[in-house]
Formats: structure tokens, C-alpha cells, sequence
């Protein structure tokens, strides 16, 4: 019935950790799926992996990168409903369950997403980060529940460095309802290993977004974050 998706690179510190949070869910097991992308990894991820061959669904290939990697995994999906989770943070033993529940019983809402925990991994500090109802740009790529329709419709991840924020642009403008669980329910970890940290990613993350949607559009999801939480670290890019 869903289908978990996990790009695996270079993760072997984390993922493990991430596939038990999927073992551990309140859901059964036979209604769900796990498709695990190895991208080539070069550490003992494709050791660790081998020990759950019988629970996971797994490609191995060369390095390809996030994006292709997620977009095969949608390709060879089965499920009728498709989730992230990014081998490096976990779940809440309750995340499948109470997305697949509003979705079964909601036709109307066409994904589910949720508000998370940020865990800090030095220190061990855990925040709490409520979303708001359509606040795109308080996403991320995980953790969020589709209907597998929905990539039928509006097509896969774009090679983007916020490729989370073009595909929910793609999904409001498409005119689809996301239902909003005001509850944590993902865990995202920060380390000095996330992509975010790199040089200059959210600058160039959001040139990319303008040059394809325009300033103008990304000014309402823009102001919709301040009204949410304040503020946004994309007010100084706004010309």
C-alpha cells in the first residue's frame, strides 16, 4: 500500500537507525515497502544494506545523485501512496499510520505532510519545527505522504538543488489539497554533512527557483512563511 523511499549514499553512520524507524511503525509490515537506492556507495552502506536484503527492496548502481535516485525508486514503486526518508533521519513510530489514515479516509487531500523534530547531532538538542498550513518553503522533502497519482500527473523530482519546493509549486499549482498533521511525527538530523550546509546552497537553490517560476510567484509562498513564523531567510533575495 506504501511505498518508502530511501536514497542511500555513503550513509553508513545513519541508516540503519532510519530503517528500524520503518520497522518500528505501529503499521503492520505487509503494508508497506521499502526501495532503497544505493548510489554507489564507497563506505560499508552496501554491507549494512545486504543484512536486510529479505526486508528491502534494493537497487544498487553507480552514482547518480539524489535526484535520479529517488525518481528510479518512484519508478519501480508498487504502492499506491510513496513517502521519503532520507537515510540519514528517522521516523516516528506513527508517521505511516496517521498519514495512510487521512488519506484512505480524505479523497479530497491528495498529500499529507507534518510538522517535525530537528535534531542536532553534536549536541543531541531536539527543536521543534511547526510548519503551517501551505508553508511551502517550510518543508522538506521527507516525511511527506503523496498519492502515487500525483506523480502520474505533474511528473518526477527536477535535478534542482530545492527539488522538494518545485514539486510542491508543481502540486498547488496543479490545484491539489495537502492535509497538514499538526503533530512531529519526522525526525530530521543536523550534521555538518547535510547538503544544506554547503557553500552558498541556499542562494543558489533559490536562483534556480526564480529563473524557472519568477520572483513574483515565490514572493506568495515568500510572504505565507513570514505570516507563519516571522520571518524567512529568502527576504533578502526578493529584488
Amino acid at each position: 500500500m506504501i511505498s518508502v523511499i530511501v536514497a542511500a549514499y555513503n550513509c553508513e553512520k545513519y541508516i540503519e537507525k532510519a530503517l528500524q524507524s520503518v520497522f518500528s511503525q505501529t503499521l503492520p509490515e505487509n503494508n508497506y515497502e521499502i526501495i532503497v537506492v544505493n548510489d554507489g556507495s564507497t563506505d560499508n552502506t552496501s554491507e549494512i544494506l545486504d543484512r536486510y536484503a529479505d526486508r528491502i527492496k534494493l537497487i544498487t548502481q553507480e552514482n547518480k545523485g539524489l535526484i535520479a535516485s529517488c525518481n528510479r525508486a518512484i519508478g519501480k514503486a508498487s504502492g499506491d501512496f510513496l513517502i521519503r526518508l532520507d537515510a540519514d533521519d528517522y521516523f516516528d513510530k506513527e508517521l505511516l499510520s496517521a498519514s495512510l489514515k487521512i488519506l484512505k479516509t480524505n479523497p479530497e487531500f491528495y498529500c499529507t505532510y507534518t510538522d517535525r523534530y530537528e535534531v542536532d547531532e553534536l549536541t543531541g538538542k531536539q527543536s521543534t519545527i511547526s510548519v503551517g498550513q501551505k508553508n511551502l518553503f517550510d518543508m522538506v522533502a521527507c516525511g511527506i505522504m503523496f498519492r502515487k497519482e500525483v506523480f502520474e500527473t505533474i511528473g518526477l523530482y527536477e535535478n534542482l538543488l530545492f527539488e522538494e519546493y518545485d514539486l510542491m509549486l508543481r502540486f498547488f499549482k496543479k490545484g491539489f489539497n495537502a492535509y497538514y498533521i499538526q503533530k512531529p511525527l519526522y525526525y530530521y538530523v543536523r550534521h555538518k554533512s547535510n547538503m544544506t550546509q554547503q557553500k552558498d546552497y541556499w542562494k543558489n537553490g533559490w536562483k534556480q527557483l526564480a529563473d524557472k517560476w519568477g520572483e513574483k510567484e515565490l514572493k506568495r509562498w515568500v510572504d505565507i512563511q513570514i505570516k507563519e513564523n516571522g520571518e524567512s531567510r529568502f527576504s533578502g533575495y526578493i529584488g
